[in-house]
């Protein structure tokens, strides 16, 4: 039988979570550090070498609070040295808190301008009909710049909306023929699918990979680097296979909090990505100088570590757009999307938050302004505190943890979305999931992300090739046999189009006129691996 015929030898028996953490934490140290990489090497990066497979899991194991966990005291007492050492003179502090009373200067009229506004700050675009243009010709300058400003966008038609259904039908009838399990395990509303055949169709669409392509556009890289590992090539969009979400009208389980994806507290702890916030910590720096969009004055958004911890559905590529398309008509309050949309002040506070404190408690303050007030808030250079960090989970965000943010407030759900629309959002925008499904229809969508080809993301994607020819869940999400015996699952053979399947490793990646040495140099490494 087929299922006989795919089953896979049994798996050594699983580490406990806490002491798997424990273990890799005290060998983290063993492992290459980008952190120390020349970046005048010309020397081609090591072998790909096959991932070992994670605990088997859902989407509940990447957050801490679906998990069980907390976000309270977390962190071990070597943090409080990390903290210490991030700190290089008095002067340096006295500057931290310069900045700091100018970031809450800067929120607290973007928190103002969010609750006038809504969702009507968040800005949408058409996908075209007619010859696919650079992004700045899909609309106007306006729309443009709030792209940038936010860091959201929502894109219509990008595939027609009876394509999109009959989809949503076919994963349906595979979900329940194979018995797919997801969150909750009761009542799956995401479900651990990747290789379903609609899937593969979505991710090899055109117009879809289209879109990823010109979004990616949105980043610049400034460095003068040149060797392959801080490379990247933004014409050439990769697959990074994810999850979808069919959410029931009622649900309220998947309650998905304010996060950032992409890193927790790797965003301090390594080298490579606390510089891509120079601009704000740096002694003398000007936060408002710091440009999301950036790849890094070195290259160091493509070897920044976002999963020091290796933990379950930490994502170990640069994945800059977050993103899905939608499979149902969902609008507020029918557990859409919700996105912070002021992407530079909210990136500065998120990044200074673990250096101030409140000298009075909330609840010893007369009124919310006075608690919020920067003279309330102490300068903290030593303690282990990193609000919403704990080891192998992404940054979860809470009124506590993140007070001046006004959470409850500035987290504003997208506009309307039909089947066929698809949203991108940057990697270091908070967003969450609405708590509650109030809809009377499904609340549908296929995560499906825009990542550029790097030597990181190609390695991985070489490695997720070896998982879907065995129809194993991808390298950085819950392991275990997946859709193995699964009838019905898509195949490698399915995709179709040389960029879809050199977007998934199935083919080499072409050479394209315009292109600088460096992006050749890249595109010939990564052919090499095949």
């Amino acid at each position: 039988m087929l299922r006989t015929a795919l089953r896979i030898a049994p798996r050594a028996p699983l580490i406990p979570p806490v002491a798997r953490r424990t273990l890799v934490a005290s060998t983290r140290a063993l492992r290459p550090s980008l952190d120390t990489v020349n970046p005048s090497s010309t020397a081609p990066p090591p072998p790909i070498a096959k991932k070992s497979g994670k605990e088997e899991g859902t989407i509940a194991s990447v957050f801490a609070s679906l998990s069980g966990g907390t976000l309270e005291d977390a962190l071990p007492d070597r943090f409080a040295s990390l903290k210490q050492s991030l700190i290089t003179s008095p002067a340096h502090a006295e500057h931290l808190q310069r900045t700091w009373r100018s970031v809450l200067s800067s929120l607290s009229s973007r928190v103002a301008e969010t609750k006038r506004l809504g969702g009507a700050c968040i800005p949408t675009v058409d996908f075209p009909t007619g010859k696919v243009g650079k992004l700045d010709t899909w609309t106007d300058s306006t729309t443009f710049d709030a792209i940038k400003q936010r860091g959201v966008a929502v894109i219509r038609n990008v595939i027609p909306e009876s394509t999109v259904l009959g989809w949503k039908e076919e994963i349906r009838t595979y979900a329940r023929e194979n018995r797919a399990k997801g969150f909750p395990a009761d009542n799956p509303q995401v479900y651990e699918l990747y290789w379903t055949p609609p899937q593969l169709l979505a991710r090899s669409h055109p117009n879809l990979l289209a879109t990823c392509k010109q979004f990616l556009q949105l980043f610049h890289n400034s460095s003068t680097e040149t060797s392959v590992e801080r490379t990247c090539s933004l014409e050439h969009p990769l697959n990074y296979v994810d999850r979808l979400r069919i959410r029931q009208p009622g649900d309220a389980q998947f309650a998905l909090g304010a996060h950032i994806d992409g890193g927790g507290v790797e965003r301090w702890e390594c080298g490579e990505f606390r510089a891509l916030w120079d601009n704000i910590t740096r002694e003398g720096g000007q936060w408002e100088s710091h440009d999301p969009w950036s790849l890094g004055a070195r290259g160091e958004r493509m070897t920044a570590r976002t999963d020091m911890y290796d933990g379950p559905g930490q994502c170990g590529v640069f994945r800059p757009l977050q993103g899905w398309l939608s499979m149902s008509h969902t609008r507020r309050g029918e557990g859409t999307l919700k996105v912070l949309p002021f992407l530079k002040e909210s990136t500065a506070y998120i990044v200074l938050r673990p250096f101030f404190t409140p000298v009075k408690p909330r609840e010893a303050c007369a009124t919310e302004e006075e608690f919020l007030g920067a003279d309330n808030w102490a300068f903290d250079g030593e303690s282990r505190k990193f609000p919403g960090c704990s080891l192998g989970h992404n940054i979860e965000l809470t009124p506590a943890t993140h007070p001046h943010l006004a959470l409850d407030h500035t987290m504003t759900s997208i506009p309307e979305v039909r089947p066929g629309d698809m949203v991108l959002w940057h990697c270091d925008a908070v967003h969450s999931v609405e708590s509650k499904h109030a809809g009377k229809g499904d609340s549908s969508v296929l995560y499906i992300p825009a990542i550029p080809t790097t030597v990181v993301n190609w390695k991985y994607v070489l490695e997720q090739k070896r998982c879907f020819e065995e129809g194993r869940p991808p390298p950085d999400f819950p392991g275990g046999e997946g859709e193995s015996a699964f009838r019905g699952r898509g195949t490698p053979q399915m995709v179709e189009g040389q960029m879809a399947r050199a977007s998934l490793g199935l083919e080499k990646l072409e050479t394209k006129e315009g292109m600088g040495e460096g992006e050749k140099k890249l595109v010939a490494w990564c052919n090499g691996q095949l």
